[in-house]
């Protein structure tokens, strides 16, 4: 049973890395499904996979729970912050790195893994890979995340797993973040 679910949801990852742009919409690079709408913004999903979105903290700030085409559980959930800005930031490179900054300062146990450029929606910003736990004692999660603005919102995506989580979900959680696009 372990090891078919395992399969099956290594098979999906794949589905969903697959993700790239149609012609009626050149920044989804390549992907070959709908787009699939969530509040403000659109995400890359792979045929047959849903979401539903679930409130959390502050009016606004929601999760996505990405679910597989049946529908069993959820695959991942990414956090989604948003806030309203008093003024547009200088660049969107700042903004992010600003972000990192305030990652590094706040998370317990912080440990960098990487930070890399990307570009969600034509705008620059950084993916920020880091591990936290709340104590030296507890486990590390890994944090995936970025920043970016769309007009006065700020917004914060952010997905956690484990640091042993397999390559093909991560890679499944990098292409849908840099198909994100705003509506």
């Amino acid at each position: 049973m372990k090891r078919t679910y395992i399969l099956t949801l290594t098979a999906l990852s794949l589905l969903l890395t697959a993700c790239g742009g149609t012609d009626d919409d050149p920044l989804a690079r390549n992907c070959e499904w709908e787009r699939t709408s969530v509040e403000q913004f659109s995400l890359c999903l792979g045929e047959g996979w849903g979401h539903r979105t679930e409130q959390f903290e502050s009016k606004g700030s929601f999760i996505v729970y990405i679910n597989d085409s049946t529908g069993t559980g959820s695959l991942m959930q990414i956090h989604v912050k948003k806030d309203p800005l008093e003024d547009k930031p200088d660049s969107d490179m700042a903004f992010a790195e600003r972000a990192v900054e305030v990652a590094r300062q706040s998370a317990p146990n912080y440990q960098a893994v990487t930070t890399d450029p990307i570009v969600i929606d034509t705008r620059n910003t950084l993916l920020h890979i880091f591990d936290a736990s709340p104590d030296s004692e507890s486990p590390s999660v890994r944090y995936y995340q970025f920043v970016t603005t769309n007009g006065n919102i700020a917004y914060g995506f952010t997905a956690i797993m484990l640091p042993t989580t397999n390559e093909e979900l991560k890679s499944t959680l990098l292409g849908i973040f840099t198909n994100v696009r705003f509506l």
